[in-house]
C-alpha cells in the first residue's frame, strides 16, 4: 500500500512542478511581448490613431470609439 501512495505523491509532485513551469513561462512570454510592443502600442493608443501594418507598408486610420 505504501508503494501506491508513493506513486501518487510522485505523480502529483511532477504535476505541481509542471504547473509552476507553465506559470513561469507565461510570465516570461508576457514580459517579452511587453518589451517588444510596449512604447509604440501605448503611444498609438493614447493618440487615438490605430496603425495597421501590411506587407511592405503601414496604413494609419482613425481609431474607432464606441
Amino acid at each position: 500500500m505504501r508503494y501506491v501512495i508513493a506513486g501518487y505523491v510522485f505523480v502529483l509532485g511532477l504535476l505541481a512542478l509542471y504547473a509552476v513551469a507553465l506559470v513561469w513561462r507565461r510570465i516570461r512570454l508576457t514580459r517579452a511581448v511587453a518589451r517588444v510592443t510596449g512604447p509604440d502600442v501605448t503611444a498609438a493608443s493614447r493618440s487615438g490613431v490605430a496603425t495597421i501594418d501590411g506587407p511592405g507598408a503601414a496604413v494609419t486610420a482613425p481609431a474607432e470609439h464606441p
